[in-house]
């Protein structure tokens, strides 16, 4: 399968997937706003929860789902992390540490798994769970120590770890790493193995719920998307989208959920709150009038879906730094 990027807001279609054997074959795959939905329930899936502790039971690695789809504050600590983790973390430079090096190796777990070192030394593994043929969140590792350092390892990771404004002892450095996890090469590899292992059975499960595989939607809900995405600011009820398209509101609202594992009253709200995220990130407009641009009735109906769909205020996102 080959993935052409397309250049464009998270709340438009970000990918377009390309059948190996027909390229004029092309299928649009799902919106931001159902994958963000997917992650969440993957995320608070009892059974997910108790394979990642059954990991940590048999490794005394703490293991987590993570993903960019859902809130990124909690990025950087994703995972009770190792004693170096947590002492670089107490500062704003360590925590971008940590979430820009995840974002390379994000990059490269989209079909398996990818490992690597931090500019700390510590060793991270990135495992993809897919749903149908979407990823839309990744097992995770931290915070592993491939080896007790060297003088010229302590000095090299020093230096790395200067450059991003992070001042750490010679003595510091060893006696956190040296408190880290301890696996060698052969050993990650088996971690990764059985963390893959985890992630096929994880989404086999969960896409079973859905009666239409991830990413081939029925046609009446792909022609709702489009009613969505380009209504969005206008009055839109289910019995009004489902009279457009020729079904019951029953039937469109059934057939919805089954494909995506929303309500398309969700949905509708969810996608509001994509677009008035984009507002807020790109114009100075009162949030007042981005909520009414958005389609939402009240400034408190805008706040609460918002905060439903992103975890913080439209307010929180204002006062946040740009960079």
């Amino acid at each position: 399968m080959r993935y052409l990027r397309k250049k464009r807001r998270s709340h438009e279609w970000p990918w377009i997937v390309l059948a190996p054997n027909s390229i004029s074959t092309i299928a649009i795959c799902m919106p931001f706003v159902v994958r963000q939905a997917l992650a969440q329930r993957l995320a608070q899936l009892p059974e997910l929860r108790q394979l990642l502790e059954d990991v940590r039971l048999l490794t005394g690695l703490p293991v987590r789902f993570t993903s960019p789809l859902l809130d990124l504050a909690s990025e950087a600590n994703i995972a009770e992390p190792s004693y170096l983790c947590a002492h670089l973390q107490r500062s704003a430079a360590g925590c971008n540490l940590c979430i820009s090096f995840r974002q390379k190796l994000r990059e490269a777990a989209q079909e398996r798994h990818a490992s690597g070192t931090c500019d700390a030394g510590l060793w991270e593994i990135l495992v993809p769970v897919a749903v149908g043929t979407q990823v839309v969140g990744h097992l995770v590792a931290v915070g592993i120590s491939g080896g007790r350092p060297g003088i010229r390892a302590v000095n090299r990771t020093r230096h790395l770890l200067s450059r991003h404004g992070l001042e750490v002892s010679a003595d510091t450095l060893v006696r956190l790493e040296s408190a880290s996890p301890l696996l060698d090469g052969s050993s990650r590899e088996a971690l990764a193995r059985v963390l893959q292992a985890v992630a096929v059975q994880v989404a086999r499960g969960f896409t079973e719920h859905l009666v239409t595989p991830a990413g081939s939607a029925p046609a009446i809900v792909e022609q709702a998307y489009r009613i969505v995405h380009a209504e969005f600011n206008q009055p839109l009820r289910v019995p009004l989208v489902a009279g457009r398209l020729g079904v019951s509101a029953a039937h469109l609202s059934r057939t919805f959920h089954r494909a995506t594992g929303l309500r398309l009253v969700d949905y509708i709200s969810r996608y509001r709150a994509e677009r008035a995220r984009g507002m807020l990130q790109d114009s100075d407009s009162t949030i007042a009038n981005i909520a009414r641009r958005c389609g939402f009735n009240s400034v408190s109906q805008f706040n609460r879906v918002f905060r439903a769909t992103f975890g913080h205020a439209p307010r929180q996102l204002r006062r946040e730094d740009p960079a």
